[in-house]
Protein backbone atom coordinates (compact mmCIF):
# COMPACT_ATOMS: atom_id res chain seq x y z
CA UNK A 1 0.00 0.00 0.00
CA UNK A 2 2.66 2.50 1.01
CA UNK A 3 4.70 1.87 -2.13
CA UNK A 4 1.57 2.40 -4.23
CA UNK A 5 0.83 5.69 -2.47
CA UNK A 6 4.43 6.81 -2.89
CA UNK A 7 4.33 6.02 -6.62
CA UNK A 8 1.04 7.94 -6.91
CA UNK A 9 2.44 11.00 -5.14
CA UNK A 10 5.56 10.90 -7.33
CA UNK A 11 3.42 10.78 -10.48
CA UNK A 12 4.37 7.22 -11.46
CA UNK A 13 0.78 6.28 -12.17
CA UNK A 14 1.42 2.99 -13.99
CA UNK A 15 3.52 1.65 -11.12
CA UNK A 16 0.92 2.90 -8.66
CA UNK A 17 -1.83 1.04 -10.53
CA UNK A 18 0.29 -2.12 -10.56
CA UNK A 19 0.97 -1.95 -6.81
CA UNK A 20 -2.64 -1.20 -5.87
CA UNK A 21 -3.77 -4.03 -8.15
CA UNK A 22 -1.59 -6.40 -6.13
CA UNK A 23 -3.25 -5.22 -2.92
CA UNK A 24 -6.75 -5.57 -4.44
CA UNK A 25 -5.98 -9.11 -5.65
CA UNK A 26 -5.26 -10.06 -2.04
CA UNK A 27 -7.99 -7.87 -0.51
CA UNK A 28 -10.78 -7.31 -3.08
CA UNK A 29 -12.80 -5.11 -0.72
CA UNK A 30 -9.94 -2.82 0.30
CA UNK A 31 -11.69 0.45 -0.43
CA UNK A 32 -8.58 2.53 0.20
CA UNK A 33 -6.68 0.58 -2.47
CA UNK A 34 -9.68 0.85 -4.84
CA UNK A 35 -9.93 4.61 -4.37
CA UNK A 36 -6.18 5.04 -4.72
CA UNK A 37 -6.02 2.93 -7.88
CA UNK A 38 -8.98 4.85 -9.32
CA UNK A 39 -7.12 8.08 -8.59
CA UNK A 40 -4.02 6.74 -10.34
CA UNK A 41 -6.12 5.72 -13.36
CA UNK A 42 -7.75 9.15 -13.42
CA UNK A 43 -4.41 10.98 -13.19
CA UNK A 44 -3.12 8.73 -15.99
CA UNK A 45 -6.18 9.75 -18.08
CA UNK A 46 -7.59 6.21 -18.09
CA UNK A 47 -11.07 7.39 -17.17
CA UNK A 48 -12.95 4.18 -17.97
CA UNK A 49 -10.69 2.20 -15.60
CA UNK A 50 -11.12 4.90 -12.94
CA UNK A 51 -14.91 4.67 -13.30
CA UNK A 52 -14.75 0.87 -12.96
CA UNK A 53 -12.84 1.21 -9.69
CA UNK A 54 -15.24 3.88 -8.42
CA UNK A 55 -18.14 1.57 -9.28
CA UNK A 56 -16.54 -1.32 -7.39
CA UNK A 57 -15.97 0.94 -4.38
CA UNK A 58 -19.62 2.07 -4.48
CA UNK A 59 -20.78 -1.57 -4.49
CA UNK A 60 -18.95 -1.94 -1.16
CA UNK A 61 -19.72 1.46 0.36
CA UNK A 62 -22.45 3.70 -1.02
CA UNK A 63 -22.09 6.47 1.56
CA UNK A 64 -18.86 8.26 0.64
CA UNK A 65 -19.37 11.69 -0.90
CA UNK A 66 -15.79 11.80 -2.21
CA UNK A 67 -16.27 8.71 -4.37
CA UNK A 68 -19.36 10.12 -6.07
CA UNK A 69 -17.63 13.46 -6.63
CA UNK A 70 -14.54 11.73 -8.05
CA UNK A 71 -16.60 9.51 -10.34
CA UNK A 72 -18.59 12.57 -11.39
CA UNK A 73 -15.36 14.27 -12.41
CA UNK A 74 -14.39 11.25 -14.50
CA UNK A 75 -17.79 11.31 -16.18
CA UNK A 76 -17.44 15.04 -16.79
CA UNK A 77 -14.06 14.58 -18.50
CA UNK A 78 -15.55 12.04 -20.91
CA UNK A 79 -18.52 14.39 -21.42
CA UNK A 80 -21.14 12.10 -19.89
CA UNK A 81 -22.74 15.11 -18.27
CA UNK A 82 -25.94 13.42 -17.12
CA UNK A 83 -24.08 10.83 -15.05
CA UNK A 84 -21.68 13.50 -13.80
CA UNK A 85 -24.55 15.66 -12.58
CA UNK A 86 -26.19 12.67 -10.90
CA UNK A 87 -22.94 11.91 -9.06
CA UNK A 88 -22.35 15.50 -7.95
CA UNK A 89 -25.93 15.69 -6.68
CA UNK A 90 -25.51 12.38 -4.83
CA UNK A 91 -22.29 13.64 -3.26
CA UNK A 92 -24.09 16.75 -2.01
CA UNK A 93 -27.02 14.65 -0.76
CA UNK A 94 -24.61 12.53 1.30
CA UNK A 95 -22.71 15.53 2.66
CA UNK A 96 -24.08 19.01 1.97
CA UNK A 97 -20.92 20.44 3.59
CA UNK A 98 -18.46 18.95 1.08
CA UNK A 99 -17.21 21.95 -0.93
CA UNK A 100 -15.54 19.99 -3.74
CA UNK A 101 -18.91 18.64 -4.90
CA UNK A 102 -20.17 22.21 -5.31
CA UNK A 103 -17.02 23.28 -7.16
CA UNK A 104 -17.24 20.26 -9.48
CA UNK A 105 -20.95 20.75 -10.12
CA UNK A 106 -20.26 24.43 -10.78
CA UNK A 107 -17.73 23.48 -13.46
CA UNK A 108 -20.23 21.12 -15.05
CA UNK A 109 -22.99 23.72 -15.00
CA UNK A 110 -20.65 26.22 -16.68
CA UNK A 111 -20.05 23.69 -19.45
CA UNK A 112 -23.81 23.30 -19.80
CA UNK A 113 -24.34 27.07 -20.00
CA UNK A 114 -26.13 27.27 -16.63
CA UNK A 115 -24.06 30.21 -15.42
CA UNK A 116 -26.39 31.46 -12.69
CA UNK A 117 -26.60 28.07 -10.96
CA UNK A 118 -22.84 27.57 -11.52
CA UNK A 119 -22.12 30.84 -9.73
CA UNK A 120 -24.41 29.84 -6.84
CA UNK A 121 -22.57 26.53 -6.46
CA UNK A 122 -19.20 28.24 -6.57
CA UNK A 123 -20.36 30.72 -3.92
CA UNK A 124 -21.66 27.87 -1.73
CA UNK A 125 -18.40 25.91 -2.10
CA UNK A 126 -16.36 28.98 -1.16
CA UNK A 127 -18.59 29.73 1.84
CA UNK A 128 -18.29 26.16 3.13
CA UNK A 129 -14.54 26.14 2.59
CA UNK A 130 -14.15 29.41 4.53
CA UNK A 131 -16.29 28.04 7.37
CA UNK A 132 -14.16 24.90 7.52
CA UNK A 133 -10.94 26.93 7.53
CA UNK A 134 -12.24 29.22 10.24
CA UNK A 135 -13.36 26.27 12.38
CA UNK A 136 -9.94 24.66 11.97
CA UNK A 137 -8.05 27.80 12.98
CA UNK A 138 -10.37 28.40 15.92
CA UNK A 139 -9.70 24.83 17.07
CA UNK A 140 -6.00 25.77 17.05
CA UNK A 141 -6.59 28.78 19.31
CA UNK A 142 -7.00 31.58 16.76
CA UNK A 143 -9.95 33.88 17.25
CA UNK A 144 -11.71 36.02 14.67
CA UNK A 145 -13.78 39.16 15.03
CA UNK A 146 -17.09 39.12 13.25
CA UNK A 147 -17.21 41.90 10.65
CA UNK A 148 -19.68 44.65 11.58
Amino acid sequence: MLDGKEALVKGNFEKSVQLFTEVIEKEPENIIALFSRATAHFRNENYSAAIEDYNTYIEINKSNEKIYCSRGNAYMVIENYEKALDDFNRSIDINPHYPMAYFSRSELLKRLGETEQAEEDEYTGNRIQKQMSRAYYESQGFMFEDPQ
